[in-house]
């Protein structure tokens, strides 16, 4: 798969914060790989949406990022999230202010909003994600892979919560490439592949109840890899329940008998290396 459009294709993975110095190490010391560049960039980030969330009810996120007193506004739509590979078309525009300019955006890119109008005079701020990133960009193969270590805070009205993440993502060539930079991290406990966005992040932070109900939801569908992921998320993160420790089980074919168990699994060097394994196998 070779990325020629405006969709962005990256690889996501989440870290515990033990595991940033391994992170950090490997990717200053990486010899197999040309280094074509490596810097750091200080990024606050305002997320909107509209008072009944269309975006989120969309799979969407529209934010204002700003960096060195320069604004852009992207849109992320939904596209496709397999297991921590993100594959989703997004569109940017530079912005004379931090205001959102949503009506610019769909103007600039003939996006198709009937409503665009409407959900830009009724945009408000709904949470913010403001961290640090470190960026390595390699060549890879034939390809530029660029690789983001972010650390920082999502915060909403409910609560804050950590950032500290991994994304590998494809500025110029092909999926295999990715997996090769891939393939060469090292991989610990305390590392796993995740489908939730800084977005998706930034609506569910300090509200159980919401992720409860998009997980029942999710439950609705036959099992698949997909779904195991998503309980995979739950698990992660979520109080125990029952019925989602029955269906990932199911969906995995494990037989945990503890919430613990599989929250300790989910996490684990293991399970990374089978879900990338998956993956690559499945590109």
């Amino acid at each position: 798969m070779e990325n020629k459009n405006q969709a962005e294709i990256e690889l996501k993975i989440m870290l515990e914060p033990h595991n940033i110095s391994l992170i950090e190490n490997w990717l200053n010391s990486v010899k197999a790989f040309e280094l074509l560049e490596q810097s750091s960039q200080t990024l606050g980030n305002s997320y909107y949406d509209t008072p009944e969330q269309f975006f989120a009810s969309q799979k969407m996120g529209l934010r204002v990022r700003s960096q060195n007193h320069q604004f852009e506004i992207t849109l992320k739509t939904k596209g496709e999230i397999v297991g921590g590979l993100h594959i989703r078309p997004e569109y940017n525009l530079s912005l004379p202010t931090n205001q959102p300019d949503f009506f610019a955006l769909v103007e600039k890119f003939n996006l198709p909003f009937e409503n665009a109008e409407k959900i830009a005079h009724s945009l408000q701020a709904i949470f913010s994600t403001d961290f640090t990133r470190q960026i390595w960009l390699f060549k890879v193969g034939t390809s530029e892979i660029e690789v983001a270590l972010d650390q920082g805070l999502i915060k909403n009205q409910y609560g804050e919560e950590a950032i500290s993440e991994l994304e590998f993502e494809i500025k110029r060539g092909n999926l295999s490439d990715l997996f090769n930079l891939v393939e060469a991290m090292p991989k610990a406990d305390g590392m796993w592949l995740s489908g939730l966005s800084k977005a998706q992040r930034g609506y569910l932070v300090g509200q159980a109840v919401k992720f409860e109900q998009e997980i029942a939801n999710a439950m609705q569908q036959e099992n698949s890899y997909k779904l195991e992921q998503q309980l995979a998320d739950f698990i992660r993160i979520a109080e125990e329940k029952a019925s989602v420790l029955e269906r990932f089980n199911q969906c995995s074919k494990q037989d945990f008998a503890t919430w613990q168990q599989a929250r300790t699994f989910v996490k684990s060097k293991d399970y990374l290396i089978i879900n990338l394994a998956y993956l690559n196998s499945s590109k």
